[in-house]
């Protein structure tokens, strides 16, 4: 049987049947920064609530890449988390699931995914007084259907105090995601931001 996109809900559609089964209910997302072990990925959390004393309302998590792999999800990466989140926690209410539990965002995603993206992180030489990088950070991604690909190793940064922490969240003046190695020492030195 061939593959055919058109047998797949769209979120869209998902959120359309909860709002008109749980006209009180609400979808909230949460986001939950950057995947430990993959710098390139962020994640998230939405639970759908179907009505304002809902005590188990449907979960669902995502991951999407921080830079867009694709014209389409370039510059709206939090967005597209945020939507494939509301999807995956719609389903888990067995809500537009009668043609798959995936979602037809998710399918096109997938095959976004497999698709070639931007260059992979350049490790970052510390200083030679600094200490080598523990060995556990070099952990591959663990997407699904990769195979034999090759991750540079990162090393975590070292300014004139040592090593550097780090972090990741939402800009409070930006909105948008963030993911460095900061320097906790005053002066503070510089931050290395991995998109830099």
């Amino acid at each position: 049987m061939a593959f055919d996109i058109a047998n797949y809900t769209t979120v869209q559609e998902r959120v359309a049947l909860f709002y008109e089964k749980y006209p009180e209910g609400s979808i909230q997302f949460q986001f939950m920064g950057v995947m430990d072990g993959d710098p390139t990925k962020m994640w998230g959390i939405a639970r759908a609530y179907r009505s304002p004393e809902d005590l188990l309302p449907g979960v669902g998590t995502a991951s999407e890449f921080i830079i867009g792999k694709s014209p389409y999800t370039l510059g709206s990466e939090l967005q597209n988390l945020e939507t494939s989140c509301w999807g995956r926690s719609l389903a888990s209410l067995n809500i537009g699931t009668s043609k798959g539990l995936s979602s037809k965002e998710e399918i096109l995603g997938s095959q976004e995914k497999r698709s070639p993206g931007p260059a992979k992180p350049k490790a970052v030489e510390p200083p030679s007084t600094a200490m080598e990088a523990d060995p556990w950070f070099s952990i591959p991604a663990m997407d699904e259907g990769v195979e034999h690909e090759e991750y540079t190793p990162l090393n975590v940064p070292a300014c004139l105090h040592g090593p550097m922490v780090r972090r990741s969240g939402i800009g409070k003046k930006t909105g948008k995601p963030y993911a460095g190695y900061f320097c906790d020492n005053e002066p503070q030195c510089d931050p290395k931001f991995d998109r830099s």
